[in-house]
């Protein structure tokens, strides 16, 4: 044997490397002259009243990257398979209007997550059968959400947990 790819586990098998990266610089614009309405009973608004110019969109981060790493079995279904997830900080909520202004929106840290995936096909007593297990955020991520102006306000922080679950799927 010369290597790894000529032992009989690897002989059917192949590593699977997969990345891909985002950026968007996503901004509101707000004229002068631009108006909204908010709901029946506040009626129109300008717009600067409710949302600041050049204000991320909500929901957006600016730098999105995925990697998932792993091998796999190219004759039957046998997947091990890591996946590394990074968001860089997001607005979650639109600040709320103060004083007939808005106050600063509410922002997600960055996260970044490690899950591990398995699924492997089986037969047993001539049952076609799929055993999946996943690990979810390995890394034990957190969620936090702010508001920063004058000082640091901590709207929502808690514990995401990491997650295992096993699943078995039948064909019939």
């Amino acid at each position: 044997m010369d290597g790894l790819g000529d032992s009989d586990f690897f002989a059917d098998r192949r590593f699977v490397a997969i990345a891909n990266y985002t950026y968007t610089d996503s901004k509101l614009k707000v004229g002068a002259n631009d108006t909204t309405i908010l709901d029946d009973t506040l009626g129109v608004r300008p717009a600067n009243q409710v949302f600041i110019d050049g204000a991320p969109l909500t929901g957006q981060s600016k730098h999105l990257a995925n990697f998932q790493f792993g091998i796999e079995n190219t004759e039957r279904l046998s997947q091990y398979t890591f996946l590394l997830s990074y968001a860089s900080d997001r607005v979650t909520t639109r600040g709320p209007i103060t004083g007939g202004q808005p106050d600063p929106d509410l922002v997600q840290d960055a996260s970044l997550k490690l899950d591990f995936v398995a699924r492997e096909a089986v037969t047993i007593a001539g049952q076609e059968l799929e055993i999946k297990f996943e690990a979810r955020n390995l890394t034990n991520e957190n969620f936090r959400e702010t508001q920063s102006g004058n000082v640091l306000i901590i709207n929502q922080q808690y514990d995401l947990g990491r997650s295992f679950s096993i699943g078995v799927k039948a064909k019939f």
